[in-house]
């Protein structure tokens, strides 16, 4: 791009998903995924679903970030100052949701069923639950991205967590825990559509958001993210594992083998959101 045309069009935004802002990316669906599965594991009181839930974003999400950082043996800092960023607020639901997930997983192993153990699982709920929505917030507070700038985002990243996460404790109710794999697969069912209904929605309301919107919506369909969007988010995300689901709805039964194909394409569905978020994303004009 010549000098001042970011002033006359559209600039594609490329720090937190070209080379190494591709960390960004991973950490954040990693995020959904680990805090969104955690959650169905508690709803679930499945213990593999938390712990796996748990692993997810001590491990990979945390790594992908540290790894995306400048500085990254400064982050403490970022703890003392909350209220001074998102990144900061960020950091503080991680180091909670670390915290407290590890007491409720020993207090279930060792004491469940007390009162100590419920309160742990509270509040590791919560933390849970804004690691999983902590993407859409910060995402949502930069203004000059049009298809970032949406109250919907939250939601949908709690959405595609919730879902991610209930595709992977299907895979996990095939070792033979006490999931119940038949109330699983129906919420699956439910947040396959719900999800569909989500993504509909906000694509609507960026597109009718104003003319930065709208192009920014019309790249994302038939621009550089196309691809992604419709294969992996519409085609492999939503319909392949809808199919599935109702398949068991109407059939009687679904297939161990039939179960990981449906949390596969779930998963590349997830990775797949997350991505167009990010690689659409565009900056408007300065003068328009």
């Amino acid at each position: 791009m010549q000098p001042h045309e970011w002033m006359l069009e559209d600039t594609p935004q490329t720090l937190w998903i070209e080379k190494k802002g591709m960390m960004i990316w991973l950490a954040e669906v990693f995020g959904a995924l680990g805090g969104g599965l955690y959650l169905v594991g508690l709803f679930f009181n499945n213990f593999p679903g938390m712990f796996s839930g748990w692993i997810i974003v001590a491990g990979l999400k945390t790594v992908f970030h540290f790894a995306h950082l400048g500085r990254p043996f400064r982050f403490w800092r970022l703890i003392r100052r909350p209220g001074s960023s998102w990144l900061a607020r960020g950091l503080v639901f991680v180091t909670l949701f670390i915290a407290f997930g590890a007491a409720q997983l020993a207090l279930s192993y060792w004491l469940p069923g007390t009162p100590v153990e419920m309160i742990a699982k509270v509040i590791a709920g919560i933390a849970a639950f804004l690691v999983t929505t902590y993407a859409g917030l910060v995402m949502n507070c930069v203004r000059g991205i049009p298809l970032w700038n949406s109250g919907l985002l939250p939601l949908l990243f709690l959405s595609s967590g919730l879902l991610g996460g209930l595709a992977l404790l299907l895979v996990l109710g095939l070792s033979g825990d006490h999931a119940d794999s038949k109330m699983i697969l129906s919420g699956f069912r439910w947040l396959l559509l719900i999800n569909a209904f989500l993504i509909t929605i906000y694509l609507l309301g960026v597109t009718y958001s104003g003319p930065v919107g709208e192009r920014s919506v019309g790249k994302l369909t038939h621009g550089r993210a196309a691809s992604v969007l419709w294969l992996g988010v519409l085609f492999f995300g939503i319909a392949i594992p809808l199919a599935i689901s109702f398949s068991d709805y109407y059939g009687g039964g679904v297939s161990a083998i039939w179960l990981i194909v449906a949390s596969a394409c779930t998963l590349a569905g997830v990775f797949s959101f997350n991505y167009c978020l990010l690689k659409g994303a565009n900056y408007g004009p300065l003068i328009q």
